[in-house]
């Protein structure tokens, strides 16, 4: 039986580098819920930026009418 070595590709390094910003305790607390509630989870937060861009615009739009 060879000894093979496993080489080591730019990628390796390229995914290395952006796994360390990736906060993995959010990911596994993410899959322990149902697809559904997953979903739902996925709805609120889209809600809440919705809401984010609308007061946004709102702001915007006062400021212009000084």
């Amino acid at each position: 039986m060879k000894d093979e070595v496993k080489e080591r590709s730019s990628i390796d390094d390229i995914i290395e580098l952006y796994k360390k910003d990736v906060d993995r305790t959010l990911l596994r607390e993410n899959l322990k819920l149902t697809p559904t509630a997953r979903l739902e989870r996925l709805m609120g937060m889209q809600k809440c930026v919705e809401e984010l861009r609308r007061a946004g615009y709102e702001v915007r739009r006062k400021r212009r009418r000084r």
